[in-house]
């Protein structure tokens, strides 16, 4: 199958679910002004480096913050009302910058998200952004768009190659596999989105300052480099999640106690 082909079928497929993707809240409207602004604070930003830390005081550290956090979440959770309000911290011992949700209530933290933070702000930032996918129940959500996803690729891949696709079930295969991916690849983008959000109401709740909690977000921009997001990225660049949790920070400080929802 030509790459040509499979490229066409992930653009088609990232388009159509865009438009079912909708997040449950009212995201930051984020306007070229507020991502120009954001880009350039992030290429004026020290190239962020690592301190070294043991795992027994990057594990101590973690929990500590996770407890704080605790409360909040819970809260947020409650008044979302989508998922479960429980989760279970790990931690490992890998230096890299990195954080992940999975399963009903996993949240794993890697010891570089520790060793890159310069305050604990930043670090509650990722557990609360972590937290934040299971309150959204976004891990069920993927895998909804994952199965959707595959059903149209199949279906675009048949249309568009025509006999040869009806005659190949390895062409319509292929097809599914694209669209599996494609789905969760554009679902995932609006989720880090709507976890971000999520993540700023819950550190803000917890006690935490939402400008120190920005510093973490300003490194990954730093560390990633892309300046924009297209409609096949998992993540958002650097500078729309900074200028959006800016406005979400500029929501909070407004009086707004919660999460709006649509």
């Amino acid at each position: 199958m030509r790459r040509g082909s499979c490229a066409l079928v992930s653009i088609v497929i990232a388009i159509v679910l865009a438009g079912c993707a909708t997040p449950a809240h009212v995201l930051p409207d984020v306007q070229p002004v507020n991502l120009n602004v954001a880009a350039a604070e992030i290429a004026r930003a020290p190239k962020p480096t690592a301190r070294e830390i043991s795992d027994t005081k990057a594990v101590a550290r973690v929990a500590a913050l996770y407890q704080q956090l605790k409360p909040a979440a819970i809260a947020v959770c409650r008044y979302v009302a989508e998922h479960s309000c429980k989760w279970e911290l790990t931690y490992s011992p890998e230096e890299e910058v990195n954080a992940y949700a999975a399963d009903e209530s996993t949240v794993v933290i890697y010891k570089g998200i520790v060793q890159y933070a310069r305050s604990d702000a930043e670090i509650a930032m990722v557990i609360a952004h972590e937290m934040a996918h299971h309150i959204a129940n976004h891990i069920n959500e993927s895998q909804s768009s994952q199965v959707v996803g595959a059903l149209i690729g199949g279906v675009a891949m048949t249309l568009l190659l025509g006999d040869a696709a009806a005659y190949s079930g390895q062409i319509v295969s292929d097809g599914m596999r694209i669209g599996a991916a494609a789905g969760v690849l554009t679902f995932s983008r609006k989720q880090e989105m709507e976890a971000d959000y999520l993540a700023a109401y819950i550190i803000s709740r917890a006690g935490f300052n939402l400008d120190d909690a920005r510093g973490m977000l300003v490194k990954l921009g730093r560390l990633g480099g892309r300046t924009s997001s297209s409609v096949l990225d998992t993540h958002p660049a650097g500078p729309e999640r900074v200028a959006a949790w800016d406005l979400a920070a500029m929501e909070i400080r407004s009086g707004s106690p919660m999460p709006r929802k649509r």
